[in-house]
């Protein structure tokens, strides 16, 4: 089998320690409960996937089996801010074995086995994939190789970080594709959306 792989990013499920936006709107109690919810929904979907899987933790919980098994692995996400964290995980993953490389947070519950395929089909063409968010951010990124470039000096959390990326994916000369659209859960509206369509 063509080696893939998947890195999760995931923060250690603890009251008001994930979705802090959210939890101005419904409190830190609900928004743990909304956030294991999406470990969960991220596991299920995931877990189908015949690649090689590695759950990158702010810290790692007690039990990370817990909310992802058997077919996990497990490690520590790096300091800095989301970028940092980001390409420290690529770089690791990369350097190990050069192939086709995907990340994802555990904020999208609308992935399905066919986006990833599609994002794993289109790195056959592409240096890079994106999954693009309705918030004007990604819940996807895919490379071959590491480039660093698409990292540093971008506003995480704002609507222009999608724009940004390309830009500079564009200004480096590197082939790109985009994935459909897709709904990152930010907002109390997101989540009932969701559920509503559940």
């Amino acid at each position: 089998m063509e080696l893939k792989k998947l890195i999760i990013f995931a923060k250690q499920p603890r009251q008001g320690n994930v979705k802090t936006r959210l939890a101005k709107s419904i409190g830190e109690k609900k928004t743990l409960e909304v956030y294991l919810e999406l470990l969960s929904l991220t596991n299920v979907i995931t877990n189908k996937l015949d690649v090689t899987k590695i759950v990158y933790w702010d810290e790692i919980p007690e039990n990370p089996n817990l909310y992802f098994g058997e077919g996990f692995q497990h490690k520590l996400q790096s300091s800095g801010d989301l970028g940092q964290k980001m390409e420290s995980a690529f770089q690791l993953e990369l350097s190990q074995n050069p192939c086709k490389t995907l990340i994802i947070g555990t904020d999208c519950p609308y992935l399905s086995l066919s986006t990833f395929e599609k994002a794993y089909t289109q790195l056959e063409n592409k240096e890079i994939v994106l999954g693009p968010a309705m918030d004007g951010g990604y819940y996807l990124l895919g490379m071959n190789e590491l480039f660093t470039k698409i990292f540093s000096d971008i506003p995480w959390s704002t609507e222009s970080v999608l724009s940004l990326t390309i830009q500079r994916i564009q200004e480096n000369n590197k082939s790109y594709a985009l994935l459909e659209t897709l709904i990152d859960i930010d907002t109390i509206d997101d989540w009932n959306q969701w559920k509503l369509g559940v």
